[in-house]
């Protein structure tokens, strides 16, 4: 009985162990210029099944006025979006990111973050090829 405990023990130890978070790579992205009214494509390459990419941006201003980020869509819960919630002032950047997980997914997958401000509608449009 004794090594009936040791041995199960040692098991669920080491099935523990096998279970983990998913992987996550970070990429430095792009400057956005919504005030540009062109759609941007941001192709994160090659990702594993099951991992996690933060895409760090900045959006600039390059109008006349503040600009306000007033929502922002995505198409999927897989693309969580963080956007700078303060006005972005005249020739200032703000900070823009968003997570893209991986999980549960095969093959080329495209996703689109739809983001409106003071200054317009823009949209980004995410390209992974999950393998």
């Amino acid at each position: 009985m004794k090594y009936f405990f040791i041995f199960s023990f040692f098991h669920i130890f080491m099935l523990m162990g096998c279970v983990s978070k998913p992987a996550t790579k970070t990429t430095q992205g792009a400057v956005f210029d919504v005030l540009a009214r062109t759609d941007t494509l941001i192709d994160l390459g090659s990702v594993r099944a099951g991992e996690v990419v933060l895409y760090e941006a900045q959006v600039l201003n390059s109008g006349t006025e503040p600009l306000v980020i007033t929502s922002v869509r995505s198409s999927c819960g897989c693309t969580a979006v963080e956007y700078e919630k303060r006005p972005i002032g005249v020739g200032e950047r703000g900070d823009f990111s968003f997570r893209f997980d991986s999980r549960g997914m095969w093959g080329t997958q495209l996703k689109l973050v739809e983001v409106e401000s003071s200054g317009g509608k823009y949209s980004i449009t995410v390209k992974a090829e999950v393998n």
